[in-house]
């Protein structure tokens, strides 16, 4: 195991042992991708760290980080935390609003700023806050004054201050384990964003831990794709660079294509990219010849029954209830069966029908990591069952990020792992009492991982962590045979007039199942029974000849709503196991796609205060 107690110590380890090879991949013009060794950028991050120095930066002074994916980002974070200072975070599709309280929070010294475009419209909030320099990242920004500075031109200056090494260096290492290096501010469902304090102590648990879990190696390719400035991405990043292995910043726009050109092995992202690909496969099947669809079918039903067998065998079937020794048997026998049975079949089909769809994600992916989110059960299946394991995780901010993890060999699917050596979880029911495998209550964690608090917020900090136990607030169970299983939020969860709570998650998790459905919330809280509000496909009702303008208020088109009606009753149904309670009574389209930075976070969470509060008038309507 790599011995680190800083995050210095990891660039320090990557410089001495993969320094010559190349780490980050960006695209030029061109959009082909370039690569730059990890000596070479942390060589420039080291000539930045200087003229940081010189120019007066002191340990524990925040540094806003204002940008998105690209190699300066790493250089720029790099050269904060060699100085022993805090980068404070966040993509540049923030608003300037969010810019503002963010810098001024935190009282950021100095703000860097992705490209010019941006710092244009940051330019109005800037002298309300304390910053006192702005350092554009964008090598082709070189026109500075003495309030905004290029950062390549500090890079150059600083190549001339390496006489001054020894200094940087001796503050390097005075850094300690317990030292933050970054403020996140979350960006929340709800209210203002919270500053969450991590150390290098917290980030450096997870570049440890994490790795041998989901098998990161030196030899892996990934693709990164989520905001740097989140957690997850960025602890993703660091493990990356602990391994050697190398990390090509992608877009949406271009991932397909750069699935072909990178062939990557592994890579992070929320479920929502896995859903897309999911409907994307599935659409395909729809306008396939009905030989092929049949031929998709026949295959994904026998490796279904062979990974379920396999599964069994294993110990990776999710278990909710204790088995007697008879269903333990029975259980077995049937597995053994299916197993020896479908075992050559499997294989041919594999090969024959899913080795094509993994060679539309490049043909070597060996593993994703899913979190920022519950990966839907069926995109889940799906995945896991064509070859490709989803080794889903489950995080937040505040444990910089990992809780838990399914890992190789042990991807339990309705579960998100076991949560790695050091870390202790519970289960506590209203009554603060510890509960047993099985049964639902609040998560609580303790562990290295759990962050220092919220910076200057001693009673938000007091409430989250108590004796050093974290409270997530998310809703879950320790399954029979010992893994996690999240089901939802307590803030989220909905108690109707009649006093049924209800967990909505479930309930959208199904409704998203059909194609026809792109986007939905279940809402209820306080009267008698639940509703939902939903954008469609509309790609999806062309091609079933459903009748609409482009425009139209589908709530009044009645052939449209009927045909949804339809899917709402069929999909949340008792014949899919739910209550009379947990049934839609009513439904409403809502004018526009849900977008992230309005009613979406960046990791496509749904900030549901926010769309009560937009689409009031059309909620209260399905309530007269």
């Amino acid at each position: 195991m790599k011995n680190f107690t800083t995050l210095n110590d990891v660039f320090y380890y990557a410089k001495k042992t993969y320094g010559s090879k190349e780490i980050f991949f960006a695209k030029d013009q061109s959009k082909n991708f370039k690569g730059r060794t990890f000596l070479d950028v942390y060589t420039a991050a080291e000539n930045l760290a200087l003229s940081l120095l010189q120019m007066g930066l002191n340990p524990g002074d925040r540094l806003g980080l204002m940008a998105d994916n690209r190699t300066e980002w790493a250089i720029a974070d790099i050269a904060t935390l060699l100085n022993g200072a805090i980068n404070v975070p966040r993509g540049s599709d923030s608003t300037p609003q969010e810019i503002e309280y963010i810098l001024t929070h935190s009282e950021s010294r100095y703000c860097f700023v992705e490209h010019e475009k941006l710092y244009d419209s940051l330019k109005p909030i800037l002298p309300n806050t304390k910053v006192e320099k702005v350092i554009i990242l964008d090598p082709s920004f070189q026109k500075g004054d003495e309030f905004v500075l290029p950062m390549s031109h500090l890079i150059q200056e600083g190549e001339k201050l390496r006489k001054n090494l020894p200094s940087l260096e001796l503050r390097t290492k005075q850094v300690k384990p317990d030292d933050l290096f970054t403020i996140i501010y979350t960006s929340g469902t709800t209210g203002m964003p919270k500053g969450v304090m991590l150390s290098h102590q917290n980030m450096v648990y997870n570049v440890v831990k994490v790795p041998p879990k989901v098998g990161l190696k030196q030899t892996d390719k990934t693709l990164s794709i989520l905001p740097v400035w989140h957690i997850f991405e960025r602890a993703i990043d660091y493990a990356v660079l602990a391994e050697g292995a190398s990390i090509a910043y992608t877009n949406v726009r271009d991932l397909r294509d750069d699935f072909q050109k990178i062939k990557p092995t592994f890579m992070a992202s929320a479920p929502r990219l896995w859903e897309n690909l999911y409907l994307g496969i599935k659409q395909k099947l729809e306008k396939a010849p009905d030989n092929k669809r049949k031929l998709f079918e026949f295959a994904y039903d026998v490796c279904k029954k062979f990974k379920d067998g396999s599964d069994y065998l294993s110990g990776n079937k999710l278990l909710t209830k204790e088995e007697s020794p008879f269903e333990r048997a029975k259980n077995t026998a049937i597995s053994l069966t299916s197993v020896v049975n479908l075992f050559f079949l499997s294989k041919i089909l594999d090969g024959l029908v899913f080795s094509k769809i993994r060679d539309v994600l490049g043909g070597n992916l060996q593993g994703t990591i899913s979190g920022g989110g519950a990966l839907p059960s069926h995109v889940d299946e799906f995945f896991n069952v064509i070859g490709i394991p989803v080794y889903e995780g489950y995080g937040m901010t505040e444990c910089a990020p990992i809780i838990s993890v399914r890992s190789v060999g042990h991807v339990v699917q309705g579960s998100v792992g076991q949560w790695p050596d050091g870390t202790a979880v519970k289960i506590l029911n209203d009554l603060g009492e510890v509960q047993t495998r099985g049964k639902m209550g609040v998560i609580h964690i303790k562990g290295p991982q759990v962050m220092k608090g919220y910076y200057k917020n001693e009673e938000a900090t007091n409430k989250t962590i108590v004796d050093g136990w974290l409270n997530t607030g998310d809703l879950g169970f320790i399954s029979f045979n010992d893994t996690l299983s999240v089901r939802g939020r307590v803030k989220d969860t909905i108690v109707l007039l009649g006093g049924e709570n209800v967990e909505p998650v479930p309930i959208e998790n199904l409704l998203l199942e059909n194609p026809f459905v792109n986007q939905v919330i279940v809402v209820g809280q306080d009267q008698k029974s639940l509703t939902a509000l939903i954008w469609p496909d509309k790609e999806r009702m062309k091609e079933a000849g459903l009748n609409f303008k482009e425009g139209e208020d589908l709530n009044a088109n009645k052939e449209v709503k009927t045909y949804f009606q339809n899917i709402v009753k069929k999909q949340i149904s008792s014949e899919n196991g739910f209550k009379s309670f947990e049934k839609l009574t009513d439904f409403r389209f809502l004018p526009k796609t849900m977008e992230v930075g309005d009613e979406l976070t960046n990791l496509f969470k749904m900030k549901r205060n926010i769309i009560h509060d937009k689409y009031k008038a059309l909620i209260l309507d399905m309530y007269k």
